[in-house]
């Protein structure tokens, strides 16, 4: 999708001075439209913040936004859970727990104003609907004690052809040929497999994240 098509000549050297701040595919998509129009602007600063973020999709920098870390050796990459995205699983868990257990004690209170002897009040009924949706979105939010359970020990290791992974909900450890990890556009997502096990997934809008995904799995099958 070509971004300035709609702005003047103008508007695109005005947006080319603050390019820095531009999103990647922003960036690229700024660059292509100045070389449509064959303005006679320096865009080598422009150029350079591009090549550094292949630069960083390519040595795998942004993979930790997917909740991964890495280490790389000769044919050899390892990857595994962040100590971070553990850590926000786990605070979304309890948090959620508490959020769900409030929702319910004022799911109840709610029925007794209606139902038995809690008197009614209308700041009683809005605080009681108000700790009820907290209780709702803290249910939502417990969605992440799968995640937490299938990557707390997460690891997926690929020395030249082969590949092993540890999973949560998958019995043991599994081995693999490198050809068995595939991309798959799954619903809006692109999901990383190996085999039928789910590795990662970033959204397929964020061009960062989709090329970072393509790029591990590039150097996986670079390294047999």
């Amino acid at each position: 999708m070509n971004l300035y098509k709609n702005h003047t000549d103008r508007e695109v050297v005005a947006v080319l001075d603050q390019s820095a701040k531009l999103t990647y595919d922003a960036q690229l998509n700024l660059l292509q439209e100045l070389k449509i129009r064959k303005l006679h602007v320096a865009t080598n600063g422009l150029e350079n913040h591009i090549q550094e973020k292949e630069e960083a999709i390519h040595s795998l920098a942004y993979l930790k936004d997917l909740g991964f870390a890495h280490d790389a050796y000769e044919h050899s990459i390892k990857i595994v859970r962040s100590t971070w995205a553990i850590f926000m699983d786990v605070v979304s868990v309890v948090i959620g727990t508490i959020l769900f257990l409030a929702g319910l004690i004022y799911f109840w209170m709610l029925m007794a104003m209606f139902f038995g002897d809690n008197a009614f009040t209308p700041t009683k009924l809005f605080t009681y609907c108000l700790m009820i949706t907290a209780g709702l979105i803290g249910f939502k939010m417990l969605s992440g004690t799968h995640r937490l359970l299938d990557y707390f020990s997460f690891s997926l290791v690929q020395s030249g052809a082969s590949v092993t992974i540890d999973k949560g909900g998958v019995k043991g450890t599994q081995k693999m040929h490198v050809s068995d990890l595939k991309i798959v556009p799954e619903e809006g997502d692109l999901v990383l497999y190996a085999g039928a096990i789910e590795v990662m997934r970033c959204t397929e809008d964020n061009l960062v994240h989709k090329r970072t995904l393509e790029s591990l799995l590039q150097k996986m099958i670079e390294n047999q």
